[in-house]
Formats: structure tokens, C-alpha cells, sequence
């Protein structure tokens, strides 16, 4: 039976021996035969015939019927690639949960901080945009500090108008200086606080996601931002926020 070398590599692919697909083609092409006869067309040695042709009924390629003598006949490509696919989709479930149940909590178990947790962002759009990402997904927390708070002001306009409309339980902002216009639209369950001198400006949500944002000298225009899903990055940051706010003046 002549087949295409991509049907022979599929074969190949799914766990058959060049004995046994040679084989089972035989049996494609030719229907129920004794082994004798499928060892003959096949060119499979006989001392070898009897085991190819265990090994093909194990792996749900042919069928075996039983008399004198003994027949093998193959299964449908169709039915052959349904039961293999349902039995590799099960061996994959098993796999994958007994690796999962294991190796997850070992995996989060880890504290070490790896390239996975941090990165940094390049440019302004990018980071305001990371940071109004954060904003929107906040549900508990938003700690930010800000050198000013104040709309005209640029590039901050737009993280301001994003924390006014955050939705988390509590929100704890940290500046050097607010204008009155903005005192005015501030919601009154948000704690603002001013303090003599805010370096940077830094956003930490739910105690997961930090952001730091950097500006180049005034010569510069580069911007950077800082981003980490770690907590331990959320940590240090909140602790540092902890110790301005303490000594900052409430409005």
C-alpha cells in the first residue's frame, strides 16, 4: 500500500513502529487476514508478526477475532483517532493534575523576585497608561503619592482624573501641594495628606501592583516607570508610603 510520507510521519508521530505501521496498512488495504498473510504482504519478519500485532491492538489499531486461525483486522482511521485522542486527553488530565497539585503551592510558595515580577516601562503614554490599568482594576487600596496634585499640572492631569473616579475601599493620597479647586471634588471617603517635599511619584494597588515613575532631568524627556506584581515590591513600597504619611498634615 503506497501512502503519502506525511501520513507515514503522522503515524510515525502518534507512537507506531515502522513494523507496525507497515502492518496496519496492510490491514487498511487489505481487511481481515492471519498473521501469516499480514507478515507476507507487509514484509514484517514472522519470527516478529505476533508481536507487532499485540503491540498494535494494545495501542487501539486493529482488533483481534479469534478462531482457527486466529484473524486481525484494522480499525477505522476515524475511530483509531478518536480513541487515541480521548486517551491521550485523559493521560494529559491526570498529568496535569498531579503536577499542579504538587508543584503549584511549591511554586507559590516562592518569595525570590525574578524578571517575571518586575519590568520596566518606556515612556510617558506607556506608563500613564499602566498606572490608569492599575487604578481601574483596584478594588481595596490605592496608596499614591504625587509631588503635586493638581490637574493642570502635566502628565499628572491624567492619573488625578483616574483616582477620582477609582472605585477601591480606600484611598490614601500623599502630595506637597494641592490647588483649592481640587479640594472641592476630592470624594470624601479619600484621605489626602501634604508633607514639605513628595520625590517621584509612586502607586501601589491592593497590595499587589507597584509603580514607580521616573522623569529625566530637565534636559531630558525620557520617562521610566518601574512596575512590579510582587508582593514583596508592594510591600516595601506601602511601608515607605506608611512612614511619609505619618509624618504628613491632613488637609
Amino acid at each position: 500500500m503506497s501512502v503519502s510520507e506525511a501520513t507515514l510521519k503522522a503515524l510515525k508521530q502518534l507512537g507506531l513502529t515502522e513494523y507496525e505501521t507497515n502492518a496496519y496498512l496492510t490491514l487498511v488495504a487489505g481487511g481481515q487476514m492471519a498473521a501469516s498473510d499480514v507478515s507476507a504482504k507487509s514484509k514484517v519478519p514472522f519470527s516478529r508478526i505476533y508481536d507487532v500485532l499485540g503491540r498494535l491492538e494494545e495501542k487501539q489499531f486493529i482488533q483481534v477475532r479469534k478462531g482457527r486461525p486466529t484473524s486481525y483486522v484494522a480499525k477505522a482511521p476515524t475511530e483509531v483517532m478518536r480513541l487515541i485522542r480521548l486517551d491521550w486527553e485523559e493521560r494529559l488530565k491526570e498529568s496535569s493534575r498531579v503536577v499542579v497539585e504538587e508543584l503549584q503551592p511549591l511554586f507559590e510558595q516562592e518569595t525570590k523576585v525574578t524578571t517575571r515580577d518586575v519590568f520596566v516601562i518606556h515612556g510617558r503614554a506607556s506608563i500613564l497608561a499602566k498606572a490608569m490599568e492599575m487604578l481601574d482594576s483596584a478594588k481595596e487600596e490605592v496608596l499614591l503619592s504625587l509631588p503635586s496634585f493638581d490637574l493642570s499640572a502635566e502628565d499628572v492631569d491624567t492619573i488625578v482624573e483616574g483616582v477620582l473616579s477609582v472605585k477601591a475601599r480606600v484611598v490614601r493620597i500623599l502630595t506637597s501641594s494641592i490647588t483649592d479647586s481640587l479640594k472641592d471634588v476630592i470624594p470624601k471617603q479619600f484621605e489626602v495628606r501634604t508633607r514639605e517635599r513628595v520625590f517621584g511619584a509612586g502607586l501601589v494597588c491592593d497590595n499587589r501592583d507597584t509603580m514607580i515613575m521616573l522623569a529625566g532631568d530637565e534636559e531630558s524627556d525620557e520617562f521610566l516607570g518601574i512596575y512590579s506584581s510582587h508582593a514583596i515590591f508592594a510591600a516595601m513600597s506601602s511601608s515607605y508610603f506608611e512612614s511619609l504619611w505619618k509624618d504628613s498634615k491632613q488637609i
